[in-house]
Protein backbone atom coordinates (compact mmCIF):
# COMPACT_ATOMS: atom_id res chain seq x y z
CA UNK A 1 0.00 0.00 0.00
CA UNK A 2 1.06 3.38 -1.24
CA UNK A 3 2.62 5.81 2.20
CA UNK A 4 0.27 8.37 0.87
CA UNK A 5 -2.93 6.48 1.44
CA UNK A 6 -1.46 5.07 4.71
CA UNK A 7 -1.27 9.07 5.62
CA UNK A 8 -4.93 9.93 4.59
CA UNK A 9 -6.13 6.41 5.90
CA UNK A 10 -4.20 7.07 9.70
CA UNK A 11 -5.16 11.01 9.15
CA UNK A 12 -8.82 10.21 8.83
CA UNK A 13 -8.53 8.09 12.30
CA UNK A 14 -6.71 9.76 14.35
CA UNK A 15 -9.16 13.13 13.67
CA UNK A 16 -12.10 10.57 13.94
CA UNK A 17 -11.16 9.32 17.41
CA UNK A 18 -9.77 12.96 18.80
CA UNK A 19 -13.81 14.00 18.37
CA UNK A 20 -12.68 16.33 14.84
CA UNK A 21 -16.21 16.98 13.60
CA UNK A 22 -16.94 14.96 10.54
CA UNK A 23 -16.63 16.89 8.24
CA UNK A 24 -13.12 18.71 8.91
CA UNK A 25 -11.83 15.28 9.09
CA UNK A 26 -12.34 13.81 6.29
CA UNK A 27 -11.63 17.19 4.49
CA UNK A 28 -8.50 17.38 5.92
CA UNK A 29 -7.33 13.78 5.43
CA UNK A 30 -8.29 14.11 1.76
CA UNK A 31 -6.09 17.26 1.52
CA UNK A 32 -3.42 15.10 2.81
CA UNK A 33 -3.16 13.07 -0.14
CA UNK A 34 -2.10 15.75 -2.58
CA UNK A 35 0.09 17.51 -0.46
CA UNK A 36 1.83 13.88 0.58
CA UNK A 37 1.32 12.10 -2.96
CA UNK A 38 4.33 12.69 -5.05
CA UNK A 39 3.64 15.46 -7.72
CA UNK A 40 -0.05 15.72 -7.10
CA UNK A 41 0.42 19.50 -5.44
CA UNK A 42 0.09 21.02 -8.47
CA UNK A 43 -3.33 19.06 -9.26
CA UNK A 44 -5.32 20.72 -5.85
CA UNK A 45 -8.18 21.64 -8.85
CA UNK A 46 -8.87 17.80 -8.86
CA UNK A 47 -9.64 18.61 -5.07
CA UNK A 48 -11.92 21.50 -6.07
CA UNK A 49 -13.60 19.95 -8.89
CA UNK A 50 -14.25 16.62 -7.14
CA UNK A 51 -15.87 18.44 -3.96
CA UNK A 52 -18.38 20.12 -6.19
CA UNK A 53 -18.83 17.55 -8.95
CA UNK A 54 -20.03 15.07 -5.69
CA UNK A 55 -22.64 17.11 -4.47
CA UNK A 56 -23.59 18.10 -8.07
CA UNK A 57 -26.00 14.80 -8.26
CA UNK A 58 -29.31 15.23 -8.85
CA UNK A 59 -30.89 12.79 -6.47
CA UNK A 60 -29.22 14.31 -3.88
CA UNK A 61 -32.01 17.20 -4.25
CA UNK A 62 -34.28 14.56 -2.64
CA UNK A 63 -32.78 14.70 0.66
CA UNK A 64 -33.50 18.54 1.68
CA UNK A 65 -36.81 17.80 0.61
CA UNK A 66 -37.45 14.92 2.65
CA UNK A 67 -35.96 16.57 5.91
CA UNK A 68 -38.29 19.59 5.07
CA UNK A 69 -41.70 17.49 4.40
CA UNK A 70 -40.87 15.59 7.61
CA UNK A 71 -40.46 19.15 9.43
CA UNK A 72 -43.38 20.36 7.84
CA UNK A 73 -45.48 17.26 9.22
CA UNK A 74 -43.93 17.52 12.39
CA UNK A 75 -44.73 21.07 13.31
CA UNK A 76 -48.40 20.80 12.23
CA UNK A 77 -49.27 18.29 14.74
CA UNK A 78 -49.04 15.11 12.62
CA UNK A 79 -46.77 13.41 15.40
CA UNK A 80 -49.54 13.46 18.17
CA UNK A 81 -51.98 12.38 15.56
CA UNK A 82 -49.97 9.28 15.17
CA UNK A 83 -49.20 8.42 18.02
CA UNK A 84 -52.82 8.06 19.19
CA UNK A 85 -53.40 6.14 16.51
CA UNK A 86 -50.58 3.66 18.03
CA UNK A 87 -52.09 4.07 21.05
CA UNK A 88 -55.52 2.71 19.44
CA UNK A 89 -53.91 -0.36 17.82
CA UNK A 90 -52.03 -1.57 20.69
CA UNK A 91 -52.73 0.67 24.33
CA UNK A 92 -54.74 -2.16 25.38
CA UNK A 93 -51.84 -4.93 25.42
CA UNK A 94 -49.56 -5.13 28.43
CA UNK A 95 -46.75 -3.12 28.21
CA UNK A 96 -49.30 -0.96 25.94
CA UNK A 97 -47.06 2.56 26.06
CA UNK A 98 -44.12 0.79 25.13
CA UNK A 99 -45.44 -0.94 21.86
CA UNK A 100 -47.02 2.70 21.46
CA UNK A 101 -43.33 3.83 20.85
CA UNK A 102 -42.48 1.03 18.62
CA UNK A 103 -45.63 1.03 16.33
CA UNK A 104 -45.47 4.97 16.21
CA UNK A 105 -41.78 4.89 15.27
CA UNK A 106 -43.13 2.69 12.47
CA UNK A 107 -45.74 5.06 11.15
CA UNK A 108 -43.26 7.96 11.63
CA UNK A 109 -41.38 6.52 9.02
CA UNK A 110 -43.39 7.03 6.45
CA UNK A 111 -42.96 11.05 7.12
CA UNK A 112 -39.63 11.35 8.12
CA UNK A 113 -36.93 8.83 6.71
CA UNK A 114 -34.77 9.78 9.51
CA UNK A 115 -34.07 8.49 12.53
CA UNK A 116 -32.48 11.18 14.33
CA UNK A 117 -35.97 13.26 13.19
CA UNK A 118 -38.07 10.27 14.78
CA UNK A 119 -36.18 10.82 18.24
CA UNK A 120 -36.53 14.90 17.96
CA UNK A 121 -39.89 14.78 17.28
CA UNK A 122 -41.51 11.50 18.76
CA UNK A 123 -39.44 11.40 21.66
CA UNK A 124 -40.49 13.67 24.32
CA UNK A 125 -43.29 13.13 23.69
CA UNK A 126 -43.07 9.23 24.56
CA UNK A 127 -40.54 9.77 27.23
CA UNK A 128 -43.43 11.57 29.02
CA UNK A 129 -45.88 9.08 28.53
CA UNK A 130 -43.95 6.33 29.87
CA UNK A 131 -42.67 8.20 33.12
CA UNK A 132 -46.58 9.27 33.42
CA UNK A 133 -47.27 5.73 33.26
CA UNK A 134 -44.87 4.64 35.61
CA UNK A 135 -42.22 3.21 33.32
CA UNK A 136 -38.23 4.47 34.49
CA UNK A 137 -36.57 7.07 32.35
CA UNK A 138 -33.73 5.21 31.46
CA UNK A 139 -36.00 2.27 29.54
CA UNK A 140 -38.39 5.10 27.85
CA UNK A 141 -35.04 6.91 26.44
CA UNK A 142 -33.68 3.50 25.00
CA UNK A 143 -36.74 2.21 23.50
CA UNK A 144 -37.09 5.63 21.93
CA UNK A 145 -33.67 5.28 20.52
CA UNK A 146 -33.69 1.45 19.60
CA UNK A 147 -37.25 2.02 17.93
CA UNK A 148 -36.15 5.35 15.84
CA UNK A 149 -33.73 3.04 13.85
CA UNK A 150 -36.32 1.43 12.07
CA UNK A 151 -37.16 5.34 10.23
CA UNK A 152 -34.39 5.09 7.42
CA UNK A 153 -34.92 1.31 6.84
CA UNK A 154 -38.76 1.57 5.91
CA UNK A 155 -39.65 4.07 3.30
CA UNK A 156 -39.20 6.66 2.41
CA UNK A 157 -35.46 6.45 3.23
CA UNK A 158 -32.58 8.87 2.90
CA UNK A 159 -29.91 6.33 3.39
CA UNK A 160 -31.65 4.41 0.55
CA UNK A 161 -31.42 7.11 -1.55
CA UNK A 162 -27.67 8.20 -0.64
CA UNK A 163 -26.54 4.13 -1.03
CA UNK A 164 -28.57 4.88 -5.13
CA UNK A 165 -26.79 7.60 -5.80
CA UNK A 166 -23.37 6.42 -4.84
CA UNK A 167 -23.75 2.73 -6.61
CA UNK A 168 -26.60 3.28 -9.27
CA UNK A 169 -28.96 1.04 -7.68
CA UNK A 170 -32.25 1.35 -8.40
CA UNK A 171 -34.26 4.07 -5.51
CA UNK A 172 -37.54 2.30 -5.93
CA UNK A 173 -36.18 -1.61 -5.89
CA UNK A 174 -34.11 -0.07 -3.02
CA UNK A 175 -37.10 1.37 -0.95
CA UNK A 176 -39.35 -2.04 -1.38
CA UNK A 177 -36.42 -3.93 -0.16
CA UNK A 178 -36.57 -1.81 3.22
CA UNK A 179 -40.03 -2.92 4.11
CA UNK A 180 -40.17 -6.32 6.02
CA UNK A 181 -36.69 -5.75 6.81
CA UNK A 182 -37.83 -2.63 8.97
CA UNK A 183 -40.86 -3.68 9.80
CA UNK A 184 -38.98 -7.47 11.18
CA UNK A 185 -37.15 -4.74 13.44
CA UNK A 186 -40.08 -3.66 15.17
CA UNK A 187 -41.13 -6.95 15.35
CA UNK A 188 -38.20 -7.95 17.07
CA UNK A 189 -38.06 -4.82 19.53
CA UNK A 190 -42.10 -5.63 20.03
CA UNK A 191 -40.96 -9.67 21.02
CA UNK A 192 -38.50 -8.13 23.81
CA UNK A 193 -40.87 -5.60 25.31
CA UNK A 194 -43.31 -9.13 25.16
CA UNK A 195 -40.90 -10.74 27.70
CA UNK A 196 -40.09 -7.78 29.57
CA UNK A 197 -43.97 -6.80 29.82
CA UNK A 198 -44.82 -9.98 31.52
CA UNK A 199 -41.36 -10.14 33.75
CA UNK A 200 -41.69 -6.29 35.14
CA UNK A 201 -45.60 -6.20 34.99
CA UNK A 202 -45.75 -3.11 32.55
CA UNK A 203 -49.22 -1.53 32.47
CA UNK A 204 -51.71 -1.20 30.12
CA UNK A 205 -52.87 2.20 28.48
CA UNK A 206 -55.89 1.85 26.63
CA UNK A 207 -58.13 4.66 25.13
CA UNK A 208 -60.60 4.42 27.83
CA UNK A 209 -63.90 5.84 25.54
CA UNK A 210 -63.24 3.14 22.68
CA UNK A 211 -66.45 3.41 21.05
CA UNK A 212 -66.80 3.58 17.69
CA UNK A 213 -66.75 7.17 16.61
CA UNK A 214 -63.33 7.64 18.47
CA UNK A 215 -61.89 5.02 16.96
CA UNK A 216 -62.94 6.57 13.94
CA UNK A 217 -62.29 9.55 14.24
CA UNK A 218 -58.36 8.91 15.69
CA UNK A 219 -58.34 7.20 11.94
CA UNK A 220 -59.25 9.93 10.17
CA UNK A 221 -57.38 12.54 12.37
CA UNK A 222 -54.41 10.40 11.42
CA UNK A 223 -55.40 9.92 7.48
CA UNK A 224 -53.24 12.20 6.27
CA UNK A 225 -49.94 11.29 7.49
CA UNK A 226 -50.73 7.86 6.83
CA UNK A 227 -51.60 8.54 2.78
CA UNK A 228 -48.32 10.41 2.55
CA UNK A 229 -46.08 7.16 2.11
CA UNK A 230 -48.35 5.88 -0.48
CA UNK A 231 -48.25 8.86 -2.42
CA UNK A 232 -44.76 8.57 -2.39
CA UNK A 233 -43.86 4.79 -2.59
CA UNK A 234 -47.17 4.38 -4.42
CA UNK A 235 -45.48 7.33 -7.59
CA UNK A 236 -41.80 6.11 -7.20
CA UNK A 237 -42.52 2.71 -7.85
CA UNK A 238 -45.47 2.81 -10.97
CA UNK A 239 -43.03 5.31 -12.72
CA UNK A 240 -45.10 8.67 -12.21
CA UNK A 241 -42.10 10.79 -10.76
CA UNK A 242 -38.49 10.01 -9.45
CA UNK A 243 -36.98 9.96 -6.28
CA UNK A 244 -36.37 13.55 -6.31
CA UNK A 245 -39.99 14.63 -7.76
CA UNK A 246 -41.36 12.50 -4.93
CA UNK A 247 -39.19 14.98 -2.24
CA UNK A 248 -40.88 17.66 -4.09
CA UNK A 249 -44.77 16.35 -3.88
CA UNK A 250 -44.22 15.44 -0.48
CA UNK A 251 -43.17 18.77 0.28
CA UNK A 252 -46.25 20.48 -1.60
CA UNK A 253 -48.53 17.76 0.01
CA UNK A 254 -47.37 18.66 3.73
CA UNK A 255 -47.71 22.09 3.04
CA UNK A 256 -51.25 21.89 1.44
CA UNK A 257 -52.15 20.13 4.76
CA UNK A 258 -50.83 22.05 7.32
CA UNK A 259 -52.58 25.33 5.30
CA UNK A 260 -55.71 23.67 4.14
CA UNK A 261 -56.90 20.97 6.50
CA UNK A 262 -55.14 21.79 9.43
CA UNK A 263 -54.96 25.47 9.49
CA UNK A 264 -51.92 26.00 11.58
CA UNK A 265 -48.67 26.10 9.09
CA UNK A 266 -47.69 29.97 9.81
CA UNK A 267 -44.92 31.46 7.57
CA UNK A 268 -43.55 32.08 10.76
CA UNK A 269 -43.21 28.83 11.61
CA UNK A 270 -42.03 27.57 8.00
CA UNK A 271 -39.28 30.62 8.27
CA UNK A 272 -37.79 27.70 10.90
CA UNK A 273 -38.69 24.59 9.19
CA UNK A 274 -36.61 25.95 5.89
CA UNK A 275 -33.53 27.39 8.39
CA UNK A 276 -33.26 23.84 10.58
CA UNK A 277 -33.51 22.03 7.21
CA UNK A 278 -30.77 24.18 5.29
CA UNK A 279 -28.65 23.54 8.37
CA UNK A 280 -29.06 19.84 8.27
CA UNK A 281 -28.82 19.99 4.78
CA UNK A 282 -25.59 21.47 4.40
CA UNK A 283 -23.90 19.42 6.57
CA UNK A 284 -24.73 16.41 4.76
CA UNK A 285 -23.60 18.19 1.53
CA UNK A 286 -20.83 18.90 2.96
CA UNK A 287 -19.95 15.68 3.84
CA UNK A 288 -21.15 14.25 0.24
CA UNK A 289 -18.58 16.62 -1.02
CA UNK A 290 -15.41 15.59 0.80
CA UNK A 291 -16.04 11.74 0.86
CA UNK A 292 -16.20 11.91 -3.08
CA UNK A 293 -12.51 13.43 -2.56
CA UNK A 294 -11.79 10.31 -0.71
CA UNK A 295 -13.37 7.78 -2.79
CA UNK A 296 -11.57 9.69 -5.60
CA UNK A 297 -8.52 8.72 -3.51
CA UNK A 298 -8.95 5.06 -3.35
CA UNK A 299 -9.92 4.39 -6.62
CA UNK A 300 -6.78 6.37 -8.14
CA UNK A 301 -4.81 4.14 -5.65
CA UNK A 302 -6.71 0.96 -6.69
CA UNK A 303 -7.82 0.27 -3.58
CA UNK A 304 -10.72 -1.71 -5.19
CA UNK A 305 -8.78 -3.63 -7.41
CA UNK A 306 -6.16 -4.90 -4.71
CA UNK A 307 -9.63 -5.82 -2.37
CA UNK A 308 -11.23 -7.78 -4.97
CA UNK A 309 -7.85 -9.77 -5.73
CA UNK A 310 -7.47 -10.26 -2.01
CA UNK A 311 -10.99 -11.60 -1.65
CA UNK A 312 -10.11 -13.70 -4.96
CA UNK A 313 -6.86 -15.29 -3.47
CA UNK A 314 -8.43 -15.69 0.05
CA UNK A 315 -11.20 -17.62 -1.78
CA UNK A 316 -13.89 -16.42 0.18
CA UNK A 317 -17.21 -17.12 -0.11
CA UNK A 318 -20.20 -14.58 -0.17
CA UNK A 319 -21.36 -15.47 2.98
CA UNK A 320 -18.00 -15.19 4.43
CA UNK A 321 -17.78 -12.25 3.32
CA UNK A 322 -21.05 -10.59 3.84
CA UNK A 323 -19.98 -11.65 7.95
CA UNK A 324 -17.00 -10.21 7.77
CA UNK A 325 -18.75 -6.68 6.42
CA UNK A 326 -21.68 -6.96 9.07
CA UNK A 327 -18.32 -7.32 11.27
CA UNK A 328 -16.65 -4.51 9.90
CA UNK A 329 -19.60 -2.02 9.62
CA UNK A 330 -20.36 -3.03 13.62
CA UNK A 331 -17.04 -1.72 14.64
CA UNK A 332 -16.88 1.31 12.28
CA UNK A 333 -20.18 2.20 13.52
CA UNK A 334 -18.85 2.68 17.26
CA UNK A 335 -17.27 5.82 15.60
CA UNK A 336 -18.29 6.55 12.60
CA UNK A 337 -21.52 8.13 11.33
CA UNK A 338 -24.29 6.12 9.67
CA UNK A 339 -23.98 8.65 6.08
CA UNK A 340 -20.07 8.42 6.51
CA UNK A 341 -19.96 4.55 5.97
CA UNK A 342 -22.12 5.08 3.26
CA UNK A 343 -20.03 7.55 1.41
CA UNK A 344 -16.92 5.95 2.11
CA UNK A 345 -17.74 2.46 1.87
CA UNK A 346 -21.17 1.52 -0.47
CA UNK A 347 -18.70 2.21 -3.74
CA UNK A 348 -15.78 0.07 -2.66
CA UNK A 349 -17.87 -2.69 -1.50
CA UNK A 350 -21.07 -3.28 -3.74
CA UNK A 351 -19.45 -3.67 -7.25
CA UNK A 352 -17.38 -6.78 -4.99
CA UNK A 353 -20.10 -8.37 -4.17
CA UNK A 354 -22.02 -7.97 -7.39
CA UNK A 355 -19.12 -10.00 -8.74
CA UNK A 356 -19.94 -12.88 -6.29
CA UNK A 357 -23.30 -12.83 -7.09
CA UNK A 358 -25.06 -10.85 -4.38
CA UNK A 359 -27.70 -8.30 -5.49
CA UNK A 360 -26.77 -4.87 -4.91
CA UNK A 361 -30.48 -4.17 -3.61
CA UNK A 362 -30.45 -6.83 -1.28
CA UNK A 363 -26.17 -5.56 -0.19
CA UNK A 364 -27.66 -1.98 0.20
CA UNK A 365 -30.31 -3.40 3.08
CA UNK A 366 -27.96 -5.20 4.29
CA UNK A 367 -25.45 -1.89 4.51
CA UNK A 368 -28.21 0.37 5.86
CA UNK A 369 -29.18 -1.73 8.61
CA UNK A 370 -26.22 -1.89 10.10
CA UNK A 371 -24.94 1.61 9.58
CA UNK A 372 -28.03 2.48 11.41
CA UNK A 373 -27.84 -0.16 14.25
CA UNK A 374 -24.80 2.07 14.41
CA UNK A 375 -26.60 4.77 15.87
CA UNK A 376 -27.29 3.23 19.20
CA UNK A 377 -23.70 1.63 19.62
CA UNK A 378 -21.51 3.83 22.03
CA UNK A 379 -19.63 6.13 21.96
CA UNK A 380 -20.20 7.49 18.68
CA UNK A 381 -23.53 6.43 18.61
CA UNK A 382 -25.78 9.87 17.50
CA UNK A 383 -28.98 8.64 18.05
CA UNK A 384 -27.97 7.80 21.99
CA UNK A 385 -26.53 11.53 22.31
CA UNK A 386 -29.84 12.82 20.82
CA UNK A 387 -32.08 9.91 23.18
CA UNK A 388 -29.64 11.35 25.96
CA UNK A 389 -30.30 15.21 25.23
CA UNK A 390 -34.05 15.10 25.10
CA UNK A 391 -34.67 13.04 28.29
CA UNK A 392 -32.30 14.26 30.60
CA UNK A 393 -30.89 10.63 31.26
CA UNK A 394 -26.69 9.89 31.47
CA UNK A 395 -25.72 8.01 28.69
CA UNK A 396 -24.45 5.14 30.22
CA UNK A 397 -27.82 4.08 31.70
CA UNK A 398 -29.51 4.55 28.35
CA UNK A 399 -26.80 1.99 26.92
CA UNK A 400 -27.49 -0.21 30.03
CA UNK A 401 -31.13 -0.47 29.00
CA UNK A 402 -30.71 -0.78 25.58
CA UNK A 403 -28.68 -4.20 25.01
CA UNK A 404 -31.80 -6.18 24.72
CA UNK A 405 -32.86 -4.34 21.57
CA UNK A 406 -29.28 -4.08 20.72
CA UNK A 407 -29.43 -7.73 20.75
CA UNK A 408 -33.14 -8.55 19.05
CA UNK A 409 -31.84 -5.61 16.20
CA UNK A 410 -28.44 -8.03 15.92
CA UNK A 411 -31.05 -10.99 15.27
CA UNK A 412 -32.70 -9.38 12.24
CA UNK A 413 -29.37 -8.21 10.67
CA UNK A 414 -28.26 -11.70 10.51
CA UNK A 415 -31.79 -12.72 8.70
CA UNK A 416 -31.53 -10.08 6.71
CA UNK A 417 -28.42 -10.55 5.63
CA UNK A 418 -28.62 -14.53 5.15
CA UNK A 419 -31.97 -14.94 4.14
CA UNK A 420 -32.60 -12.74 0.74
CA UNK A 421 -36.00 -13.47 0.30
CA UNK A 422 -36.64 -11.32 2.90
CA UNK A 423 -35.07 -7.82 1.19
CA UNK A 424 -35.83 -9.05 -2.26
CA UNK A 425 -39.19 -10.26 -2.13
CA UNK A 426 -41.17 -7.13 -2.95
CA UNK A 427 -38.51 -5.50 -5.40
CA UNK A 428 -39.27 -8.79 -7.55
CA UNK A 429 -42.78 -8.53 -7.31
CA UNK A 430 -42.92 -5.45 -9.16
CA UNK A 431 -40.33 -6.44 -11.38
CA UNK A 432 -37.13 -4.45 -10.44
CA UNK A 433 -35.26 -7.71 -9.64
CA UNK A 434 -34.46 -10.22 -11.75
Amino acid sequence: MDHSLLVVIGLLLVLMLLGSPVIFAIGFAGMAYFVVKPGMIGMLDIYVHKFFTGMDVFIWLSIPLFVIAGEIMTSIGMTDRLLNLSRLLVGRLRGGLAYVNVVGSMLFSGVSGSALADISALGPVEIKMMEKDGYRSDFAAALTVSSAIQGPIIPPSIPMIVFSALTNTSVAALFLAGAVPGILLGLGQMAVLFVMARRKGFPRNPILDLSVAVALGIVLNAFFAIIMPVIIIGGIISGIFTATEAAAIAVAYATLVGVLAYRNLSLKTLWGILDRAARTSASVYLIVGFATIISWVLANERVPTELSGLVRDLQLEPWMLLLLLNLFFLVNGLWIGDSVQLLLFAPLFTPILAAMGVDPVHFGVIMVVNVMIGLMTPPYGLALYLGSSISGVPLGAIVRQSVPFLLSNLAVLMVVTYVPAVSLTLPRLFGFVD
